[in-house]
């Protein structure tokens, strides 16, 4: 199983961990292949791992000195095509599964199993193989964008969608345009998509329809235990930034009196967002910053719903899983995948992006019906046990494998 990362960095991450320990708990043996980092987790294996390196952090004449080895690493990665060739020699693999590979590690390894013969399944946790900069989304200006979907790919320069840089912006058209020409995504057998919002993008862009897979992710749902009692204040957690859509939640706010938000995490759009609660008056907003594992699942399990206003198209937010599993309903945008996992007034509300006057409303009446409230706990923590179960998730993924197998 291949991810570029080692460690938890993001939800992508996260699925990883989690598939990984489900397979094995049922006997399967799971090899990792991802790139060194100092924060990787200890594993058997790291001495395969491809060399470590930064996209990030550098400056002036570093930078320009990198950038030959950072483009060579992203178009094609002779390295970890050898050192995969190795570990393919020594393990044998029957099933190769993949995760996030662009960039640290390449798609070069697919060059290797096709040569041995090894189907490859692939979990998309982003949009780029229709999207050069990921998001389908112009961040400079928070609009979302599908102008690349069709194979396009100069929209990405055009557009400087890649941190609002010309120069990336062309590294990573050329990255996408590059792979295409190559076809080597061919090599893929079957793409696993957590959403169908996402697996329409790949049937747009000309993927065929036997290659593309929905299911869910899965989470360790005994990790966000069923919490159906409640305090008086309602969530918004995760990353702070614009395209989150936390400052349409704060105009919400602007109408609601009762009751009490907590907003838990941080990122750049902090200070505009504190700045906004304070020049307005929001004294019934708390911003509490990151507060890790144990005091996330304490402060969302005791509140009376989660709220997820974004503005782009999330895949398949991991926020709504373990809010359903606890047990909170989730008010939350008709963008991306959220409307496949929410059902609107069974487990969840749903309302257009940036609609702060209906989300006010939204908030006002899960507040004012306290058993409609229960009944969408109730909703919400049966279809987290009826989708997420990582029983549920093993037998349907184990079928899919044993579909390529034979």
């Amino acid at each position: 199983m291949i991810d570029k990362y080692h460690f938890i960095k993001g939800g992508a991450e996260r699925y990883f961990f989690e598939l990984k320990r489900v397979l094995e708990r049922h006997g399967h043996e799971v090899i990792p292949f991802a790139m060194q980092h100092p924060d990787n987790f200890p594993s058997a294996w790291s001495e395969h791992f491809v060399s470590n390196i930064e996209y990030n952090g550098h400056a002036g004449l570093r930078r320009l000195t990198a950038a030959p080895r950072i483009f060579g690493r992203m178009l094609y990665s002779t390295e970890a095509k050898a050192r995969v060739e190795r570990l393919v020699d020594q393990v044998k693999p029957d099933l190769v599964h993949l995760h996030m590979i662009d960039h640290q590690i390449s798609p070069s390894i697919l060059h290797v199993f096709q040569r041995h013969g090894i189907p490859v399944l692939q979990t998309c946790h982003q949009y780029k193989l229709v999207c050069p900069s990921y998001r389908l989304l112009v961040m400079r200006e928070n609009r979302i964008c599908e102008k690349c979907v069709n194979g396009c790919f100069y929209h990405a320069v055009l557009e400087r969608c890649h941190k609002d840089s010309l120069a990336a912006s062309a590294m990573v058209a050329a990255e996408s345009y590059l792979h295409k020409w190559m076809k080597i995504y061919d090599v893929i057998r079957l793409f696993h998509v957590p959403s169908r919002f996402l697996g329409e993008k790949l049937l747009q862009s000309g993927v065929a329809a036997q290659r593309v897979w929905q299911q869910f992710y899965t989470i360790e749902m005994a990790d966000f235990p069923y919490s159906p009692d409640s305090e008086d204040y309602f969530v918004y957690y995760g990353r702070l930034s614009e395209e989150k859509g936390i400052l349409t939640l704060l105009r919400a706010m602007q109408k609601v009196k009762t009751s009490k938000l907590l907003i838990i995490g941080d990122g750049p759009q902090r200070p505009v967002l504190e700045q906004f609660a304070a020049t307005h008056g929001l004294a019934n907003v708390e911003f509490l910053g990151n507060r890790g594992a144990r005091g996330l699942v304490t402060l969302v399990g005791r509140a009376k719903f989660v709220v997820v206003p974004s503005e782009w198209y999330d895949n398949s937010p991991l926020v709504i899983y373990e809010s359903f599993s606890l047990g909170k309903p989730v008010i939350a945008t008709r963008l991306g995948g959220m409307p496949e996992l929410i059902t609107d007034g069974l487990n969840g509300r749903l309302f257009d992006a940036k609609d702060d006057v209906t989300l006010t409303q939204l908030i006002h009446a899960l507040l004012r019906d306290e058993t409609k409230l229960k009944e969408m706990s109730r909703a919400a923590r049966a279809t987290a046990e009826r989708e997420f179960d990582p029983e549920v998730h093993y037998q349907r993924i184990h079928a899919v494998y044993q579909r390529l197998l034979h």
